[in-house]
């Protein structure tokens, strides 16, 4: 699955679990590493509000979990977490280096504790997990095809099946002590006035391509967007805050556009596009800057650019 540039919904974050790339085992059978380490990462949000981990993190415990509901293979159990935390879908994970930048294809276990690698649930599927039934349906999800991977079982072990029952204890016994609690209890509101502070200060116009669309009085099509992400506690204030037309809004949050510290555009390395003018037209905003509002007191604070740049923007 190749990074999602659109909100994501529902179906679509079931979709993309089903269909996870994942490769075979010797004698048959697909190699359950993915949905075990989701697991992992859903039970670990699920319990702290936050999935971001660090590899070290990791290793053991999902290497526990993949070589004992794994058919018998020769890899260390270290080696095995590795794999999935290298190459689980960019749509729904990003991991990086101590300093935000791309992990080596072929990296290692040791590789990976030597580069400080870390990773995060994208904040999109954060949001979506927030939701206790659709983090719910993602577990059972998760829980039949690991078992399945292995056993070749058709049972849902949302019904309490003996596999199923015993491989959720295993992930909650991996899982680092906290206290339980949802996103959806916790989860800030979003402060409907910050989008009618933003917008008059962009002229009700995208920052990006100038798109300023209306229905009589009414901005539409154009969106407050936080830079650093309210799901994450970007605060509610104007210097958080920039106009962004529906398109590269989406693009902004899933990382393909960012800022620089002198507020040009950065587009991202990685973005790939097909078909019309569309995407050209995004690769040609690299370095272009972007439109600010007249007072600099309501300009964008650095230290909410750095924040996208750190945690969202794709290097």
């Amino acid at each position: 699955m190749t990074t999602l540039h659109q909100p994501l919904t529902e179906p679509e974050l079931l979709a993309a679990l089903r269909t996870l790339n994942r490769s075979g085992l010797r004698g048959g059978g697909r190699a359950p590493h993915k949905p075990l380490l989701l697991l992992w990462l859903v039970d670990r949000f699920a319990a702290s509000g936050n999935s971001e981990t660090r590899y070290e993190e990791v290793a053991e415990p999902v290497g526990r979990l993949i070589a004992q509901y794994t058919a018998a293979v020769s890899t260390p159990d270290d080696e095995r977490a590795a794999l999935p935390f290298r190459l689980l879908e960019a749509g729904l994970w990003a991991a990086t280096d101590a300093f935000s930048q791309p992990l080596p294809e072929q990296a290692s276990h040791r590789r990976l504790l030597d580069l400080g690698a870390r990773g995060r649930l994208r904040p999109a599927v954060e949001e979506l997990l927030g939701d206790r039934r659709v983090l719910d349906r993602v577990r059972t999800l998760l829980l039949a095809e690991a078992i399945g991977s292995d056993t070749g079982s058709d049972s849902d072990p949302g019904t309490g099946t003996d596999t199923g029952s015993a491989l959720e204890q295993s992930v909650r016994d991996a899982l680092p002590p906290a206290e339980p609690r949802y996103r959806q209890e916790t989860r800030r509101v979003r402060d409907s006035r910050f989008a009618r502070a933003v917008l008059p200060l962009y002229g009700n116009a995208c920052a990006v391509c100038g798109f300023s669309g209306r229905i009589g009085p009414a901005p539409v099509g154009v969106e407050a967007a936080h830079v650093h992400a309210h799901a994450d506690g970007g605060p509610d204030v104007v210097q958080n805050g920039i106009a962004l037309c529906a398109l590269h809004h989406a693009l902004f949050d899933q990382g393909v556009l960012g800022l620089t510290e002198h507020l040009t555009i950065m587009v991202s390395p990685h973005f790939t596009h097909t078909g019309d003018h569309r995407g050209p037209a995004v690769t040609a905003l690299a370095g272009l800057p972007v439109r600010l509002p007249a007072d600099p007191g309501h300009r964008l604070a650095p230290q909410y650019v750095a924040w996208h740049t750190e945690h969202v923007f794709r290097h």
